[in-house]
């Protein structure tokens, strides 16, 4: 773990201040080595069964992994094509720094680092989503939501002490208040990038998860229904509906949004193929919802949909008319 550190600092001391050497650092493609190296030391074997995360085995270690990323990106910004591939490949690479250890011991690294990256997507959000997007952080959150709880444990007194582990538990992996803790922070990030502009590549996403997590809510439903159970279902599910929830719940954000987000209904549009579509897939999926609370979010969103269409489209008549002064002019 401290080679890694010690890996980061050395190349930002190279490239500080020394364009020469920050564009051979990008042409000799240097920067998919260390992603290759994070990659392959991101997880260590240990006696648990998923094994230890590396990168946030302690807090100190975590910290200073979290802080050479950083040191990184801010030695290569003067060559904006080095800047791009750091940023994008290894300080804002979610599925690299973050995927694939929802269920390793060593939970540091996820509270050194998600304060940063949650205040690189504040304060630039157009560079967060042209340089990565939103379909990788909805695989994480899928991941993170999809993670039962072995043996049914649950530490209830994780709430008042994130990521903080002392004594036996120390090699703990997180816990299920911590994993809702990552997935609020991506969230939060996902809301961000869509709130400046939805393009069709980054609200494509948040559709699909929720069409797909609302058909699974669905058919669980529908199966309780039909062999008369209690209603009881595994906390893997009970967690996939929150993240659901959290996701109707931004959307419906966008749609009430003033002002408006730009390009939304546009884009709505595009991925239904026309606007009846929109509104169709609203009633069949939200408002058609077993449960109350995402039955009313979708009944919301429907509501703020339509007047957001009729606003826009008041607005293009408006657009279209002829002036009073053009309208009086006589022809020739």
């Amino acid at each position: 773990s401290l080679i890694i550190q010690s890996l980061l600092f050395l190349l930002a001391s190279f490239i500080r201040g020394h364009d020469v050497n920050c564009r051979e650092l990008f042409r000799c493609g240097g920067t998919h080595v260390v992603e290759q190296v994070l990659s392959e030391s991101k997880k260590e074997p240990d006696k648990s069964k998923h094994g230890s995360y590396g990168l946030g085995i302690t807090p100190d270690i975590a910290k200073c992994n979290a802080s050479a990323l950083l040191d990184l990106w801010q030695a290569s910004r003067p060559i904006f094509a080095l800047e791009t591939v750091v940023f994008t490949r290894l300080l804002f690479n979610l599925p690299l720094l973050l995927g694939g250890v929802s269920k390793c011991s060593g939970v540091s690294f996820h509270a050194a680092l998600l304060p940063v990256l949650s205040e690189l997507a504040m304060q630039n959000p157009e560079k967060v989503r042209d340089c990565v997007g939103t379909k990788e952080l909805f695989d994480l959150v899928t991941e993170y939501s999809s993670v039962a709880i072995e043996d049914g444990k649950d530490r209830k007194d994780a709430k008042s002490s994130l990521f903080r582990r002392a004594g036996s538990s120390a090699k703990d992996p997180l816990h299920l208040s911590e994993r809702i803790f990552v997935i609020d922070v991506i969230f939060g990030i996902i809301a961000t990038i869509l709130s400046e502009r939805c393009t069709s590549q980054d609200l494509y996403p948040l559709i699909t998860f929720i069409t797909f997590n609302l058909d699974v809510e669905w058919e669980t439903a529908s199966a309780s229904v039909k062999s008369d159970s209690d209603g009881s279902i595994t906390k893997s599910i009970t967690n996939a509906y929150e993240a659901s929830l959290k996701a109707v719940s931004i959307f419906f954000f966008l749609l009430q949004k003033h002002p408006s987000v730009p390009n939304l209904i546009e884009t709505l549009t595009d991925i239904f193929e026309h606007g009846n579509g929109v509104a169709s897939w609203m009633l069949c999926c939200l408002v058609n919802s077993f449960d109350d609370k995402i039955r009313g979010l979708g009944i919301k969103c429907l509501a703020a949909y339509l007047q957001s269409v009729s606003s826009v489209s008041q607005n293009n008549v408006v657009r279209n008319l002829p002036s009073t002064k053009n309208s009086s002019t006589p022809s020739g």
